[in-house]
């Protein structure tokens, strides 16, 4: 394997980072019944195709025990976007932002950036002693959403508010005990929502660099969703909310 790759599984994990032009795919391997899914000539890139026994795969993921479906794939990282070089791009058109306050999870990372490609949002800003480029089980988790979203890692979380909003975005943090309801807000152009690890919630800073603290209307009984249902729960309320203003 080439310095800086890594394997990813899964058809639609694989599928998606080819159909990515942006994405080098090294190597593919695939069980026989697989085939018709990936001939040769319908991919739009050339890529090394070698056909393996299913234990053979397995003995890729083995340490994360990952469900591959017989299919992997050996890919390089994308470069890395900086915040600053994004927002240049951007001017006053409408975009959403996500932002996960000190997530570690690598499964809720990639699930809530499936959420992200699900409701159309433009970007995902995480800590980036959180995000490993090359963890398999965020791929996975993720089900090609990961070739979909822009990922945006950053130093600070803080500091990422505070550039956000000096580019006219407006910062809606997710607390349970806010006293602002999401179904009460008038919405912006470029929106970011910041959402809490499931333990501790919000961190005092982050929260003090909201515009707004607002909640999801949940049954009482209930403490709280887990991180990502609530980003997904967000993000529809969101659009709803969206179409009708």
């Amino acid at each position: 394997m080439k310095t800086g790759s890594f394997w990813i599984g899964g058809k639609h994990a694989v599928l998606s980072a080819i159909k990515n032009p942006k994405r080098k795919i090294n190597k593919l391997i695939i069980t026989q019944e697989n085939q018709k899914d990936f001939d040769p000539k319908s991919l739009n890139k050339k890529i090394i195709i070698e056909i393996k026994d299913k234990k053979e795969i397995d003995k890729i993921f083995i340490s994360e025990n990952i469900v591959h479906q017989g299919v992997a794939a050996e890919i390089e990282n994308i470069p890395v976007i900086e915040l600053k070089e994004y927002l240049k791009n951007i001017n006053n058109s409408k975009n959403t932002i996500v932002v996960l306050d000190d997530i570690t999870d690598q499964r809720n990372i990639g699930s809530i950036i499936r959420s992200c490609s699900a409701f159309n949002i433009d970007a995902v800003i995480l800590l980036e002693k959180n995000y490993n480029p090359k963890n398999k089980m965020m791929y996975k988790s993720a089900s090609g959403a990961m070739e979909l979203v822009n990922i945006i890692p950053v130093s600070n979380i803080t500091n990422a508010l505070e550039v956000l909003k000096k580019n006219n975005y407006w910062v809606y943090g997710l607390d349970g005990h806010a006293k602002e309801n999401i179904e009460d807000q008038k919405w912006s152009n470029q929106n970011a929502f910041v959402f809490g690890s499931e333990g501790e919630g919000l961190r005092r800073l982050v929260k003090e660099n909201c515009d707004h603290l607002i909640k999801i209307q949940i049954n009482k009984e209930i403490e709280s969703l887990n991180v990502s249902n609530a980003v997904s729960v967000t993000l529809g309320i969101f659009r709803l909310l969206e179409k009708k203003n």
